[in-house]
């Protein structure tokens, strides 16, 4: 399946080629952006539908859900670009997909588009549902742009988001440490030293970012 979606996806760009300017700024826009698609673009969108079509027997829900994973995995590697590219593709086969929704809203936060970012996280959950690690995204997002934007009102939302995620599950490490670089944006030290120092006793303490720690440390030693 992997080889056969690669062969699509190949497909896609020598359609591209020809105007691939034009078509690289729309992939890397959520949802393709607002301005009309080029004619490059949607020569692409046809033959990735049809191919799509062909190799899932219809199935655009699943055949979504494996693009979508891909991007996931762009995002993993750090290539922000090619999973927005794929992201775009999945939303295009299954427009309520909430972890492409959910993909777009992470790549646009690592881009400081929060207002585009925010919109996406609101947008997804209501596909997404009650999923952990959603919400511990949508906490780091909100948490970001708040401390980012000075927005009382974003960070009243990070942190009652982070509390709700804490009572759910207090092992997260990701969830306490974004909790913790929040608190470090808006110079909170203390707190913030809190927060680390309850995701260093969790199972997964090993996640935990060095560089952060010490960012952390020089700002305040270690209480």
């Amino acid at each position: 399946m992997r080889r056969r979606l690669t062969g699509v996806l190949l497909s896609v760009f020598l359609v591209l080629s020809a105007g691939f300017a034009c078509g690289q700024e729309q992939n890397l826009l959520p949802k393709y952006g607002s301005e009309p698609k080029s004619d490059a673009l949607k020569a692409a969108d046809a033959v990735f539908i049809a191919e799509m079509d062909k190799e899932y027997r219809g199935d655009r829900v699943k055949a979504s859900a494996d693009i979508a994973t891909r991007g996931w995995q762009y995002v993993s590697q750090g290539d922000f670009d090619g999973a927005m590219r794929r992201f775009n593709q999945a939303w295009l086969l299954d427009a309520k997909n909430g972890t492409a929704l959910w993909g777009m809203a992470a790549v646009e936060t690592s881009a400081g588009n929060f207002d585009e970012s925010l919109k996406l996280f609101v947008e997804a959950e209501k596909y997404v549902g009650d999923n952990l690690n959603f919400s511990v995204d949508f906490a780091k997002a909100l948490g970001v742009a708040g401390a980012t934007l000075k927005d009382d009102s974003l960070l009243k939302m990070a942190y009652n988001r982070f509390q709700v995620n804490y009572k759910k599950a207090p092992e997260n490490t990701n969830n306490l440490q974004n909790w913790a670089i929040t608190l470090f944006g808006v110079g909170e030290y203390s707190d913030a030293w809190a927060k680390v120092k309850l995701a260093e006793v969790t199972p997964d303490k090993g996640q935990l970012d060095p560089q952060f720690i010490a960012a952390l440390q020089a700002k305040m030693p270690r209480p």
